[in-house]
């Protein structure tokens, strides 16, 4: 089973890039496996014990999978785990790529490609203002332009240090361009994958996307829609981009991407300060409770 891993900073599309990828004949598109960097990856393999931890971890517990047949099992590596527990999944013998769209893929690329020695990676970037304007409505990550932009290009880092440590086995695709041209980019794609068979254009999935995902992922299973590629242009305030920018103007214009002017907006060391304040108060008092409550975990 070939593994392709998607990655990028959050709400960069590697969930939207998945489900366009959907259409590789005998693939599997999974929902995100956060987990499988969380539980060590022990050394000899005891599957039964694996089992017990991944049955206790809170990020496989969306997958929504029993995985009881599974602990009687033996398994020469993870890798051979995996395979079993991809296919389990899906309900298919049939699989030969396993598509996982987890956005901090990247940051783990060195143990993955220790483990999955037959896998893909790709680095998926998107405009940071783009993604702060779509992350900081939710109830975990960022919550101001200052904090997201410094954590956007925490994650592009993992991006192109993985491209460096294995640039036969890595490509970098811009979220825009999938927008506006994606026939081009996604055929890229698939020849960087060794031009896989492909179903009909229309067979996009979002059947893997857990129920309290949905809304924030509402795009997801449709055609590409070149509108959202600049829709945050007239969503985010001139004090919104100039904060942004403060910190991730120049990432901005190394990656291509065109620098709002904000001469009449100002950045002062009190609003950095303030906004420092307000990212903590949501980030420890308000968010946790709301990120429980969605999820229905147990305070």
């Amino acid at each position: 089973m070939k593994c392709i891993f998607i990655g990028g900073a959050d709400r960069s599309g590697t969930t939207m890039l998945a489900s366009l990828l959907s259409n590789i004949e005998q693939s599997v598109v999974t929902p995100e496996s956060l987990f499988k960097t969380e539980i060590p990856f022990q050394q000899p393999l005891c599957t039964k014990s694996y089992c017990n931890s991944l049955e206790e971890n809170l990020r496989f517990k969306q997958w929504q999978l029993d995985i009881s047949e599974l602990k009687a099992q033996s398994h020469n590596g993870y890798r051979d785990f995996y395979k079993d527990l991809v296919k389990l999944y899906q309900g298919d013998e049939n699989v030969h790529y396993w598509i996982d769209h987890s956005p901090n893929n990247l940051a783990h690329s060195k143990r993955l490609n220790s483990i999955f020695d037959d896998c893909y990676f790709i680095h998926i970037v998107r405009d940071g203002r783009a993604v702060a304007q779509s992350q900081i409505p939710l109830e975990w990550g960022s919550n101001t332009y200052l904090d997201a932009a410094k954590a956007w290009q925490n994650k592009l880092l993992y991006g192109f240090i993985t491209q460096s440590l294995f640039p036969n086995k890595t490509i970098m695709v811009r979220y825009e361009d999938l927008l506006t041209n994606s026939e081009a980019e996604l055929k890229k794609i698939h020849t960087f994958l060794g031009n896989p068979n492909t179903k009909n254009e229309l067979n996009i999935k979002n059947s893997f996307l857990p129920e309290f995902t949905k809304n924030q992922h509402s795009l997801v299973g449709k055609k590409p829609d070149v509108t959202r590629a600049y829709a945050w242009k007239k969503k985010l305030t001139l004090q919104n981009i100039a904060d942004f920018q403060y910190y991730g103007q120049n990432t901005l214009e190394l990656l291509g991407y065109e620098i709002v002017r904000t001469d009449n907006v100002k950045v002062t060391k009190l609003r950095v300060a303030k906004e420092y304040l307000r990212e903590m108060w949501i980030k420890k008092i308000l968010n946790p409770k709301k990120y429980k409550e969605k999820r229905n975990i147990c305070p």
